[in-house]
Order: C-alpha cells, then sequence, then structure tokens
C-alpha cells in the first residue's frame, strides 16, 4: 500500500514539474502563459500555392504600369513630395536614373558584399567559390562585441541581429594604403575586410580570415540592426549605414535615429540625415534598410522607417592618389504617401524595414502596412501598388526570367491576427511591371508578442543546376519554435522540397555552388545552430551549435563564413 502511494506520488509530481517547466519555458520564450495554445496546437504549417499565370502578360515590358487593380488612384493612394525643404506638386529629377543591366552586374561583379545581399538585385548571397570536400564546418575564430542600452532604459541590445549581414570587401593595394589601416592590413594581399556596424553601437572592422582588428573601431553610440551599404564601385571608400533605435542622451534627452555617411579613410563622420524629420508620418526613425547607391548619378537612396524615401545628390570628391574624400550633398528630395483608412497618422504600418530593389529608373519597396509597390526614382511618383496585407520584412528580389521581370517578396504575420496568433503569412511572385501576383505560396505560421511568425529571410535565388528554384527559411510553423526551409519552383510557387528545422529562423539563407559543382545552402537559426544542407534535396549535412541565436544573415566568401550572434561575438567559420 504504501509502495501505491509512493508510486502516486511520485507521478503527480512529476507532472507538476513538467507543468513547472512548460510555464518556465512559457514566460521565458514569449513572456505570456496566454501562448500555451500555441504550445498544444500546431498550425497547417506548408499550403497549396495559387497560380494566377494570366498576371504575367507584360512582365516583358521595360516600362512599368499599373493595372485596373494595382492603380494608386483607384486604390486610394495620396502621394507627397518635398524637394530641397518644400513641398511640391510635381518633380522631374535633372539627371536621370537608370539602373541599366551592364550597370546593375557591374556592381554585383565587385569582389565582395557591399549591401545587403551582395547587390542592388538582393541575389548575390555568397562570393566567389570554395572547395568543399568534407562537408563540414570548422570554427576558425571569434570576436567579442558588446552591447548597449535601449531607449526604454531598461533592456539592452547586444551582438547582431536582423537582419545584421556585414559587409566584406577586397580593397586595393592602392586604396588600403591611404587608409588608416593597421600596417599588417595593408601588407597583407588578398585581404578581405569584415565591416561590421552591430547592436552594441560600434562600427567593427576584421581580417575574414584571422579574426584580427584591421583599423580602430567607430564608435558611434548608436544601435545598428540593419545591414550597411558600401559604395558601389569598390574602389571609393564610403560607408552608409542607419541606427535602428533612439537613444537616450547625457540630460535624458531622445536621440533620434538617423542614417550615417563615414569615410573609410580616416574613419571620420561625412553626414547625418533622416532625424526629426517634420515630413515624416511617423516619428520613429529608424533605418533597418540597406540603401541604394546610383554611381552614375552620385544619389543616395535611403528608405526609412518613418515612411519617408529620401533621395540625396552626395556630390562625391575623391582623389584616389592622396585620398581626399568630401561630399557634400544637394538636391534633397523626399517620397512618402498615404492611403486613408489604411494608414493611421503616426502608427507602426508607415516606413520599410526591408531593403529596396532596383532596375531601371524604378525602385521596388515592401513596408509595415502589407503594400508592395514601385516608384519611378525620376519623377519620385508611384507606378504601381498592391496589397499582400501582412507587414513585408523580407527584402523584394528582383529577376528577368527570360525576358521577363519579376520580383519575389514575402510576408511576416503581425502579433494580434486573431486570439491564438495563428494565420496566413505568404511568399509572392510579382510582375514587376504591374505589381500583379503571379503566385502566392501561403504558409499557416504562430506570431506572438515580441517575436514574429513567416518571412524575415530573404529568399536565395538558385543559380546553375538549380536556376529553376528559390529558396526561403519560413519561422514558427508549425510548431510555435519550429520551422521549414523550402525550396520553391519559380514557376508556380510549388515545394521542389521542404525541411523542418528543430528552430525557426529570421536569418536569410545564403546559396553557394563549390569548386565541385556541387550546390549547397547555409542556414541560421535562432537557437544557435548553423546549418549546411544539400540544395538539391535539402538534406542536412552538417550542424554546429554557436550557443545563441544566429539572427543576422551571415557572408560567405570563397570557403570563408562570417557570422554573428546576439551574445555579442562574431565567429570566422571555414568550410572544408
Amino acid at each position: 500500500m504504501i509502495r501505491k502511494r509512493n508510486i502516486i506520488i511520485a507521478a503527480v509530481l512529476v507532472v507538476v514539474l513538467v507543468i513547472l517547466f512548460i510555464g518556465f519555458k512559457l514566460l521565458v520564450s514569449v513572456g505570456n502563459p496566454k501562448y500555451f495554445y500555441n504550445y498544444l496546437h500546431e498550425t497547417k504549417g506548408s499550403l497549396q500555392a495559387e497560380l494566377s499565370i494570366t498576371n504575367a502578360s507584360g512582365a516583358d515590358d521595360s516600362v512599368a504600369r499599373p493595372t485596373e487593380n494595382t492603380d494608386p488612384v483607384k486604390r486610394g493612394v495620396v502621394q507627397r513630395v518635398e524637394a530641397d525643404g518644400k513641398e511640391v506638386d510635381s518633380y522631374e529629377r535633372e539627371e536621370k536614373i537608370a539602373f541599366s543591366d551592364s550597370m546593375l552586374k557591374s556592381i554585383s561583379d565587385v569582389k565582395g558584399l557591399v549591401t545587403f545581399r551582395g547587390n542592388y538585385s538582393r541575389t548575390k548571397s555568397s562570393v566567389g567559390t570554395a572547395s568543399v570536400k568534407e562537408e563540414k564546418f570548422t570554427r576558425v575564430w571569434d570576436y567579442s562585441t558588446g552591447k548597449i542600452l535601449k531607449s526604454n532604459g531598461v533592456d539592452y541590445w547586444s551582438g547582431n541581429g536582423w537582419t545584421g549581414q556585414p559587409l566584406l570587401i577586397e580593397w586595393t593595394k592602392e586604396t588600403k594604403a591611404l587608409m588608416n589601416m593597421t600596417d599588417a592590413a595593408k601588407a597583407k594581399d588578398g585581404l578581405v575586410e569584415v565591416i561590421y556596424p552591430g547592436m552594441d553601437g560600434s562600427i567593427h572592422f576584421l581580417d575574414a580570415e584571422t579574426g584580427e582588428e584591421t583599423r580602430p573601431a567607430i564608435h558611434v553610440g548608436m544601435t545598428f540592426k540593419g545591414t550597411a551599404s558600401l559604395y558601389p564601385d569598390g574602389r571609393t571608400p564610403l560607408l552608409f549605414c542607419g541606427s535602428g533605435d533612439a537613444q537616450t542622451g547625457p540630460f535624458g534627452e531622445n536621440v533620434s535615429q538617423r542614417f550615417y555617411i563615414y569615410s573609410l579613410i580616416d574613419g571620420k563622420l561625412l553626414y547625418e540625415g533622416g532625424f526629426n524629420d517634420g515630413f515624416a508620418p511617423r516619428i520613429w526613425h529608424a533605418y533597418d534598410s540597406s540603401p541604394v547607391i546610383d554611381p552614375v548619378t552620385d544619389t543616395l537612396i535611403y528608405p526609412g522607417e518613418n515612411g519617408v524615401i529620401y533621395t540625396l545628390k552626395l556630390n562625391t570628391l575623391y582623389d584616389e592618389k592622396t585620398g581626399e574624400l568630401s561630399i557634400s550633398p544637394t538636391d534633397i528630395v523626399k517620397f512618402t504617401f498615404d492611403i486613408p483608412g489604411k494608414y493611421e497618422e503616426g502608427g507602426t504600418l508607415w516606413g520599410s524595414e526591408c531593403s529596396g530593389t532596383v532596375w531601371n529608373g524604378y525602385f521596388f519597396l515592401g513596408d509595415n502596412g502589407g503594400s508592395i509597390y514601385c516608384l519611378d526614382l525620376n519623377a519620385m511618383k508611384m507606378v504601381w501598388i498592391n496589397d499582400v496585407k501582412e507587414d513585408i520584412n523580407s527584402s523584394p528580389i528582383f529577376v528577368t526570367e527570360n525576358g521577363y521581370h519579376y520580383i519575389y517578396v514575402a510576408t511576416t504575420l503581425k502579433y494580434g491576427y486573431d486570439s491564438h496568433n495563428m494565420g496566413i503569412a505568404a511568399i509572392y511572385k510579382l510582375n514587376a511591371m504591374t505589381g500583379e501576383i503571379v503566385w502566392k505560396k501561403p504558409y499557416e505560421v504562430h506570431t506572438v508578442k515580441g517575436y514574429a511568425g513567416g518571412v524575415l529571410s530573404t529568399g536565395a535565388v538558385g543559380t546553375g543546376a538549380l536556376s529553376d528554384y528559390i529558396f526561403y527559411s519560413v519561422s514558427k510553423t508549425p510548431e510555435l519554435e519550429g520551422g521549414y526551409i523550402a525550396a520553391l519552383n519559380r514557376a508556380d510557387g510549388s515545394e521542389a522540397w521542404i525541411t523542418d528545422i528543430d528552430m525557426y529562423s529570421w536569418s536569410s539563407t545564403i546559396f553557394f555552388t563549390s569548386q565541385e559543382g556541387k550546390n549547397y545552402l547555409i542556414q541560421g537559426c535562432q537557437n544557435g545552430d548553423l546549418l549546411l544542407m544539400d540544395a538539391s534535396t535539402g538534406k542536412v549535412l552538417d550542424k554546429m551549435n554557436f550557443g545563441s541565436g544566429i539572427e543576422a544573415t551571415p557572408a560567405l566568401f570563397g570557403n570563408r563564413l562570417i557570422l554573428a550572434t546576439r551574445s555579442e561575438k562574431i565567429f570566422g567559420v571555414k568550410i572544408d
């Protein structure tokens, strides 16, 4: 009898411990026990793709135009433009911006990753090729960063987060000689410099091979979540980056977020802008978007989370012999828009966290309100707009397929979708010339407060034998902490394969081809796992854990991978 009672007591204790463990996990993971429902219920996960192939009509044109469905006027869009401090009814740029195919290719051919996803089509996730024989990761070095207090005065931004991709560049020997680099960095042939603005409020400069500092860090004091950009010719040493949170100043004042332009000759600040802007419909002036620079007209294009797209003529002067470098921005033009009834004054639907893509004179961008649109940069006027309903954190990708121009973009499920925070996020293929949806691939996902589900990653476009596919990570599906890596057929959005991962990912997937001709994916996950996958099948070939979430997108140069975690570390990893 005593033994039976002891067994019952032991069983009750086990049940209590399990309940306490689940409760503790809920509180730690999502901060609210109401998400117990989400832990117990899976979503439907991957759903049937929806194809509308007739919407591809006109994608082979070179001039963008709206349809009945995507006409900004018929959708009630109210557009505003400010030029040199004055609001104007119309605008026409004197020097025309034209991102031609040849110019975009020259930017993509720069030996490095000069912006988020490497180029302005957002299609370059790696540089060069690597010899891969063992299909294994080897940790080579690590570098400690830090943290900075958030604007709430309580919590901290630490390490590196979303989107947070490092920039990689192989400067010429002549350019290095002009810079404030260490003697060792200047003397090293083939040096690949890592340029990494972080959440700790500093911009770090490292040797990709060794992790040693190549020059002094720039201590800005404002957190950086997004990905910076370099001047895209690979020669002019200008760095563009934007802060992702406000700061509290020394006297308790609010220091607004802004974007910065730095000289990489001596690390000096040349310009800061986009702060305390009365033209902006939203007070939140964060800059997570990776900016675009037109090297022909010397024009910066910078979207903000305040609902404004800024363009500035930089008037860059750079002497490659002496290292004298200066800018003197003029022709400052701003664009914003409203859809009455959809956007609320000061509301969170304004603005963009994703990075825009370009082609010809067009700029394609998504926003927090689910609007994806095409802006004519020379008239600063919206050409077409479509509503994909949910938040667009995934950066749009521009591709040309057999002469037809398309945009790939994906959504994140907003918090509060329903009582259980479960709903649809989707990956889309759009006609880039009209904005019409060619196909939609939906996923049912979870979103809990502070931890969004759906697609925060930007797709990786396959090449060579896998040029028919695009790869995405989808978070918080079907389990609350689960996720997928999916290979989608670019023709119809169907899945060629799908792989369940142990923990969801906000980090964007890297696609690369080895010297041996095999195609691989690299994926960072929120539990610190780094995955090496066969891109043909989705099979995980190797896994290494780094102890903390890999939220930032890694960067690959040859067989050298640079990644960072939220636990204040940057790592150098070799792929063997």
